[in-house]
């Protein structure tokens, strides 16, 4: 759609003939840009075009790069936007676009009930489901399963860790989550263990989840939809929140962010496209799909959480990111 155009739709204008008919078309689609998964991703979808008649064009990336590509894209097009919706899988990322700028601001009705933490002040973006890292491991730890992250350490363990490469999706929030809760020089101390230990990196959580499924490892770390995917496909494991424990101090819990793009071509369908992805329906299609753990607005008793500022752990991923793959690369 043209951009004169679309000024004076949304000035109110009357148009007519069919440059009219052109523009009414054009306002009722949306494109969302998202790192969560299509298969959770099409029934919402699907759901929004048959409640509002607004057809969403989608797209999402692959795990490798997720949800690092479709970022990049939002970057590369600041200036010419072709996204309304961006649909994150974590928050991380999100709040680096927020502060680059490339987000709108939006107060969205749907987001009253979520609580300040899950929520940008300024309503650059807004959690709705939570997702959390867990520790999976073979049946044959049953006796001695790991339960913390110190226990990925222990000597029998050794060359029998799996985790995805820091680069790779929310890896990368965990390891900075590390950084900003236990400082530098133990989080570097950390990750020199872990590939003393030699842990094995891989291009994905769901590849890491995988490998213990399938028993070529016995340990891995991943995120609990990996989890829920590998126990229903592939085989037989236990699944813990790490570091439970009252001395300990929980596991990192993420909220997947909705926000608006800055200067998108279909700012009112945009609105009503987050209006409907924070709603409490969403988060229970997501928790009965086992992507979610569980909702922003219930988290209470759903297991112990990380008392992370998640904008501080968003500034400090870059670095974290690099420090912590080139110490598990012995670089």
């Amino acid at each position: 759609m043209a951009a004169g155009v679309f000024v004076v739709i949304f000035a109110g204008v009357a148009l007519v003939g069919g440059c009219s008919r052109r523009s009414a078309a054009g306002a009722r689609t949306v494109v969302l840009y998202t790192s969560v998964d299509e298969p959770y991703v099409r029934p919402l979808v699907e759901q929004f075009e048959k409640e509002t008649g607004i057809h969403v064009t989608l797209l999402t990336d692959a795990e490798a790069s997720k949800s690092v590509g479709l970022a990049e894209r939002l970057r590369a097009e600041k200036d010419h936007p072709t996204a309304d919706v961006w649909w994150d899988n974590e928050c991380f990322l999100t709040i680096r676009l927020a502060d680059e700028g490339v987000l709108a601001a939006y107060d969205s009705p749907s987001a009253a009930d979520i609580p300040a933490k899950y929520k940008d002040a300024n309503h650059l973006w807004a959690g709705s489901a939570l997702r959390v890292r867990v520790i999976v491991s073979s049946p044959k730890l049953d006796s001695a399963r790991p339960k913390r992250l110190e226990d990925l350490l222990r000597p029998e363990l050794k060359g029998q860790v799996v985790l995805a490469r820091p680069t790779a999706g929310t890896t990368g929030g965990q390891v900075a989550a590390l950084y900003v809760a236990w400082g530098r020089q133990r989080a570097d101390e950390y990750f020199q263990k872990l590939r003393a230990n030699g842990a094995t990196m891989v291009g994905g959580n769901s590849m890491a989840a995988e490998s213990v499924a399938r028993g070529t490892m016995l340990v891995g770390l991943c995120d609990n939809d990996d989890a829920a995917s590998a126990l229903a496909e592939v085989g037989k494991i236990n699944v813990d929140l790490p570091d439970q424990g009252a001395d300990e101090q929980g596991t990192l819990a993420m909220p997947c962010a909705v926000s608006m793009i800055g200067h998108c071509p279909h700012p009112e369908s945009a609105k009503k496209l987050i209006d409907f992805l924070l709603t409490a329906k969403v988060d229970k299609a997501l928790i009965d799909a086992k992507f979610a753990w569980c909702s922003c607005r219930d988290s209470g008793d759903k297991g112990k959480f990380m008392e992370v500022d998640y904008h501080a752990v968003a500034n400090a991923a870059p670095m974290a990111i690099q420090r912590a793959t080139a110490t598990l690369e012995g670089r």
